[in-house]
């Protein structure tokens, strides 16, 4: 039984395997975490993209001149809703939970990079009677949001300290209705068959 473990002790086959084992399984786990960490980041960014997406398409239709005063458009506070756009879409990331601290700066610019309030005050009428003019910086608008994480994020065990991440999705003022109003829908009237009751 001894002469057994005595040469189990001395027998060095494998010793080379544990050792390379030894020294790669600390750098995988470096990378392996880094890797998740840069997962959850481009996530966040690709919900943060999303949502100024969908926060431009629908400031881009919903403004106070586009229905007219039968849809009372004045009642709705459309800058609201399209940055309650963007918040709903990064909670929807599941990285993030609803009770985590958001900085989120939302800022809007013009056609000719000139920061405005909000595309909802852009004025229809005016720029449907100009339409032809080359310049369209009054037509244009860009949505930029920028949000910083309120966590500490490190890559490969290097720390990026608090890291901020930015979108911006350029689109144009529609200004329609490009349709009519809805109307009643008429009652139907049936149709006579012909040759009936002759």
């Amino acid at each position: 039984m001894f002469e057994r473990l005595r040469a189990l002790f001395r027998d060095q086959r494998g010793a080379y395997d544990l050792i390379q084992f030894a020294l790669i399984l600390p750098i995988f786990v470096v990378i392996l975490y880094g890797s998740f960490e840069l997962m959850k980041l481009a996530s966040i960014r690709q919900s943060l993209d999303a949502g100024t997406y969908q926060a431009a398409r629908y400031l881009s239709v919903h403004h106070k001149f586009y229905y007219d005063h039968r849809y009372n458009r004045e009642s709705v506070d459309d800058t609201l809703r399209a940055e309650c756009l963007i918040r709903e879409s990064l909670l929807a990331n599941s990285f993030i939970s609803t009770d985590t601290p958001m900085h989120i700066v939302i800022r809007y610019f013009n056609g000719a990079g000139q920061e405005i309030r909000s595309p909802v005050n852009f004025d229809c009428v005016r720029i449907k009677t100009h339409l032809d003019n080359p310049d369209t910086s009054n037509l244009v608008f860009t949505v930029r949001t920028q949000i910083t994480l309120p966590w500490q994020a490190s890559v490969l065990g290097l720390s990026l300290g608090n890291v901020t991440l930015t979108s911006a999705h350029t689109t144009f003022v529609d200004c329609g209705p490009w349709y009519p109003p809805p109307l009643p829908t008429p009652t139907p009237v049936p149709t006579p068959t012909p040759g009936a009751g002759g």
